[in-house]
């Protein structure tokens, strides 16, 4: 089992400030940290070479304030739905920095792009590629790509992925490209989520160029656009390890060296939004379980799941409690409010005694939380979301 031993290092200007959100808010509550998501974009900017094109990934967060925030710093925007479209559309981010991603497009979204026709779209399959010819479609797009390789991610899309044009696709695909009136500028390459080692991230961007570049061959075509992906991570747990984004950023100035003047582009979610989150919750009650002592809080996974299989109960860094003393602290589980076995929010966490009304709050909890959760179930109240910003 993974050491939990070590406790989050929080100032206490966060700590008051969490406690002040409670206190007008009440709990569950996510709260969102503005400077931190301003000081990952920061991060990247400095480190990754000015050619790479950022775009923050919906998925991971669709509020419209943090989309806002994010249009505000000068990155584009990376969609997969017709909603997160008209949630970029309405913060304001230009349309050529859209990009328009998924397995298939709603004809809501389809309606979208005509009024934005400077927004790119990337093209799942031979079937979608012909459908999106078909219908007259006149953005620019960018062919997905499957990889040919294995991906080191947790949330893998290696060769084994669903999603994207294989070699036989593309070769295919080739008799119909003069034929049809696409306007294929690029390619699309995206190996995972969640990566954690420089090395294999190095190795998935350049593994990832060079399928883009043998598919521009194929095609007999130049790309003029590369999507790369991105699919960076952020450390969860203790044992975790952040990424070395110089050594990265130095090889990506390699990559846009030898495609020049192809455009690369970088799209990113949890990196930029994860760290930036805390899911505040309050103890309402006690248990026991396993031979551990346990508390029940008003929240659980209908509002934080871990839809991407991270081990967030058994790996992540302890909640931070808010209002509790310096106690000897004992192996204790967190479980939510649900009349579900499985709504456990953390498993073995070495905590201090906690009593009804202890404020637990979970770090990295900006990405992939109310947006991704099954937040419907037994009907319950959504949780308030809050920015602060200092």
């Amino acid at each position: 089992m993974t050491d939990r031993s070590n406790q989050l290092e929080v100032p206490d200007r966060t700590v008051n400030t969490l406690l002040e959100i409670v206190r007008k808010f009440g709990t569950p509550t996510y709260a969102f940290d503005m400077q931190r998501m301003r000081s990952q974009v920061e991060k990247l900017q400095t480190r990754l070479p000015a050619e790479v094109e950022l775009l923050y990934s919906l998925k991971a967060n669709a509020s419209l304030g943090i989309c806002d925030l994010f249009q505000e710093c000068g990155i584009g925007a990376d969609v997969a739905s017709a909603g997160e479209l008209a949630t970029a559309i309405e913060a304001g981010f230009p349309a050529e920095r859209i990009f328009v991603a998924g397995p298939f497009k709603l004809p809501e979204t389809i309606s979208q792009l005509q009024g934005a026709p400077q927004a790119v779209v990337s093209i799942d399959s031979p079937s979608e590629f012909r459908s999106l010819s078909d219908i007259g479609l006149r953005n620019p797009v960018v062919l997905r790509l499957r990889p040919d390789f294995g991906s080191c991610a947790v949330v893998p899309a290696g060769c084994d992925s669903r999603f994207g044009f294989t070699g036989e696709d593309l070769a295919a695909c080739r008799k119909e490209l003069a034929a049809r009136e696409l306007n294929v500028i690029g390619f699309h390459v995206f190996a995972g989520s969640q990566i954690l080692d420089t090395e294999k991230a190095i190795d998935h961007l350049n593994r990832s160029v060079d399928l883009s570049l043998r598919a521009a061959d194929v095609l007999g075509i130049t790309a003029t656009l590369i999507n790369l992906g991105g699919g960076f991570g952020i450390p969860y747990g203790p044992s975790d390890e952040e990424l070395d984004l110089d050594a990265i950023g130095a090889e990506l100035s390699r990559l846009v060296d030898r495609a020049a003047p192809t455009r690369f582009v970088l799209e990113l979610g949890r990196f930029l939004v994860a760290e930036a989150g805390w899911y505040l919750t309050s103890v309402v009650g006690h248990q026991t379980g396993q031979g551990r002592r346990a508390v029940v809080v008003d929240g659980g996974v209908h509002q934080r799941a871990d839809m991407c299989g991270l081990g967030l109960r058994t790996a992540a860094n302890p909640p931070v409690v808010l209002n509790a003393s310096a106690a000897a602290r004992t192996p204790t589980d967190v479980w939510g409010c649900l009349s579900l076995p499985d709504d456990i929010l953390a498993e073995s966490s070495l905590l201090p005694p906690l009593s009804a009304g202890s404020i637990l709050a979970f770090a990295n909890a900006g990405a992939y939380g109310i947006w991704s959760s099954p937040a419907l179930f037994h009907g319950s109240p959504l949780p308030a979301e809050v920015a602060f910003d200092g």
